[in-house]
């Protein structure tokens, strides 16, 4: 099935230039997997971004490049992140990622938290939603990028199912829906806490973790 929303050309240039966050990336990645569109879109960029390399005017490195290269191969490497556990029907994309155990929002609502190997700023989360529950309403302090993996959900007038992307600022407010039979889990990439209107949300926010 094609995606009908996608990331934005400002996040699919960011994403070619290795200028996002690992949480945005992995949601950006899981969406390149099945958009042969967007992917073309960044190899595009790629290869802007090359041809503009190549006309730099090179510079002589440093005399002890090369024995410094060589010894941060003698670093210690850092501790391996858990492998994932309970994704039975995740993408591929998200195979390196430690998984937390789901934890219930509200009824028929569930998070799971994924631990990103290179620990970035934004947090990365999976989120279960059954059909006809809904968020509660909430706004936002940063970006929430959301890939949908499974299902699909009803923010406002727009209809977002697998495939779609979902970028919305800290200017916007909503309440996505899941709509259709099927459970709707999504990926997403948060650089900050949701605002939540209702003050039992809030009080719980802690335990939700994002």
């Amino acid at each position: 099935m094609s995606a009908s929303h996608h990331p934005s050309d400002e996040t699919l240039l960011a994403h070619a230039t290795g200028g996002l966050d690992e949480a945005y990336r992995a949601v950006v990645a899981t969406h390149l997997a099945g958009c042969a569109a967007c992917r073309a879109t960044v190899r595009v960029a790629e290869q802007v971004g090359g041809d503009l390399l190549a006309s730099i005017e090179r510079v002589p490195m440093r005399a002890d490049a090369l024995e410094r290269a060589m010894a941060r191969l003698d670093e210690p490497a850092p501790p391996p992140v858990p492998r994932p556990v309970a994704t039975a029907g995740l993408p591929d994309t998200l195979a390196g990622y430690g998984m937390g155990r789901w934890r219930p929002m509200a009824r028929g609502l569930a998070v799971a938290t994924l631990l990103t190997p290179e620990g970035g700023r934004a947090g990365l989360h999976l989120l279960r939603i059954a059909p006809g529950m809904h968020l509660a309403q909430h706004g936002h302090r940063g970006l929430e990028m959301t890939s949908v993996l499974q299902g699909a959900f009803r923010d406002g007038e727009q209809v977002y199912r697998a495939g779609d992307v979902a970028e919305t600022s800290d200017d916007d407010d909503h309440a996505p829906m899941a709509i259709g039979d099927e459970v709707c889990v999504c990926l997403i990439a948060l650089s900050g806490r949701l605002r939540f209107r209702h003050w039992v949300f809030r009080l719980l926010q802690p335990l939700i973790g994002f």
